[in-house]
């Protein structure tokens, strides 16, 4: 896969700066570039955000206290330091119960099918890799998972359903991902987690966030 360690920084806006690496599909090296210099930039009060993605960082700040030339000198500055800073540590993994098949998980032929793998090796290829959270979106709560096992790359459905439960586990090209809320869905639904991913009346309303780590638990039927 192409890839460059060299970033573009592009103004978004009055208030922002996206830092954005050239990338094709998911590359460990730059999603733990983004998340070091994420957590460089966040010792410091001059930012009002700062939302990691998979190849990407948006930064944002108050105008009325740094004008965006400074700010774009100030990430320059962090991401020189980089080679300094400590090596971004993965955390301990968040586990994750998973119904898959069945009713939870009604796309779980098309990946047998595409993969040639039976159901119970589909599970084990799927849940035996701690993932990332890469990244928060496009819903309240959806947690977009870093790469899953190859074999099990599939493409996204053409017409997306109207509806999934929430807590829905899917599998779109490349990724993985669980859906925090019910809504419409074009990723392949492989399971269902029981757990409450997001759940607005909760103290902490998310219960992942970017930077986590979570391993999928293959459980019984619901």
């Amino acid at each position: 896969m192409a890839q460059s360690l060299t970033p573009d920084i592009q103004y978004y806006g009055d208030s922002g700066l996206l830092v954005s690496y050239d990338n094709d599909g998911f590359s460990e090296t730059i999603c733990d570039t983004v998340f070091r210099l994420s957590e460089v930039l966040r010792e410091s009060d001059d930012w009002t955000n700062v939302v990691p993605a998979y190849d990407s960082l948006l930064i944002t700040f108050n105008p009325m206290y740094l004008d965006i030339a400074s700010a774009k000198e100030k990430i320059e500055t962090a991401l020189s330091s980089l080679g300094k800073a400590k090596r971004w540590q993965k955390k301990t993994p968040i586990d994750i119960p998973v119904y898959y098949g069945g009713d939870n998980g009604p796309d779980m032929a098309t990946i047998c099918e595409s993969s040639k793998l039976s159901e119970d090796k589909v599970i084990k290829r799927h849940s035996k890799i701690i993932y990332r959270v890469c990244m928060m979106g496009f819903v309240p709560g959806f947690a977009f998972l870093s790469e899953t096992d190859k074999k099990l790359h599939h493409p996204r459905h053409q017409t997306p359903k109207d509806k999934v439960p929430a807590g829905s586990i899917g599998i779109a090209n490349w990724q993985t991902g669980i859906y925090g809320l019910e809504s419409p869905a074009g990723w392949q639904i492989i399971g269902r987690t029981p757990m409450t991913i997001f759940d607005p009346y909760r103290e902490t309303p998310f219960l992942l966030k970017a930077g986590d780590h979570v391993r999928f638990i293959p459980t019984g039927e619901v």
